[in-house]
């Protein structure tokens, strides 16, 4: 049996802490959005969402480069970051940072490894605390339905994309907002925004897409290099 809520909320913190202490830049994901027109009626928000959910149940494996500019209300500092991801459903996915600070991020349904190469700093942690804790995580990785986990706030358009604004249904929920950038023509994601509680927002936008291409399991199989310290929150058997 899984640990306690208590004891994974209390070993997410400590990941959390280690995040933040290596600006970390994960998830998703933000700069201020400026768009011209304002929302649809409630009919037409749910046809554009379920479009988009449809859309991205049809996507079995994406790969993408991407930037990502993550607003940090404590410093009062934006950083921007750039690399590649590449997600399998259901809940695999590995980000690559390459500048400024390299990282690698890896899910392989079970666990979250966080690697600092520079620092030779490895993390790893159950996946499914931090699933707890982050919807978009959650949609992303094929194992959610938008509906289920966000009230519709409004679409917006600006040329040829959707901006869908969700909240989280969940009272809890460290997310306040998100924001999903949407190909008009094919629903097809192309960004997403997401602001916390805190007052951070993260953006990040996909370029170079490649969806339903074959990638291997190996891609998310995570091996400790030689050397490097490893802090593990998994819970003990």
């Amino acid at each position: 049996m899984a640990e306690s809520s208590q004891a994974i909320q209390f070993n997410y913190m400590n990941f959390i802490k280690v995040f933040m202490k290596k600006k970390c830049n994960f998830f998703l994901i933000l700069f201020t959005l400026c768009w011209y027109k304002p929302a649809w009626g409630l009919s037409d928000k749910l046809e554009i969402v379920n479009a988009i959910q449809k859309s991205y149940e049809s996507v079995l494996t994406l790969e993408a480069k991407f930037e990502q500019k993550t607003f940090v209300k404590m410093m009062n500092r934006t950083e921007t970051t750039k690399g590649s991801v590449q997600i399998k459903k259901p809940g695999k996915m590995k980000w690559v940072y390459n500048s400024p600070d390299p990282q690698i991020l890896i899910s392989d349904q079970k666990n979250l490894w966080l690697y600092l190469p520079e620092e030779e700093e490895a993390t790893k942690m159950p996946i499914e605390s931090v699933y707890s804790s982050n919807t978009p995580a959650l949609f992303l990785a094929g194992q959610g339905v938008l509906t289920d986990m966000f009230n519709i706030v409004k679409i917006l358009t600006e040329k040829e994309k959707f901006v869908a604004i969700f909240t989280p249904k969940e009272v809890e929920s460290s997310l306040s907002r998100l924001a999903l950038r949407v190909n008009k023509n094919n629903y097809q994601i192309t960004g997403a925004t997401v602001y916390d509680v805190l007052g951070n927002k993260t953006s990040i936008r996909f370029r170079s897409i490649r969806l339903n291409q074959e990638i291997p399991e190996s891609v998310f199989n995570f091996k400790v290099p030689a050397g490097v310290e490893m802090q593990d929150f998994t819970p003990n058997p």
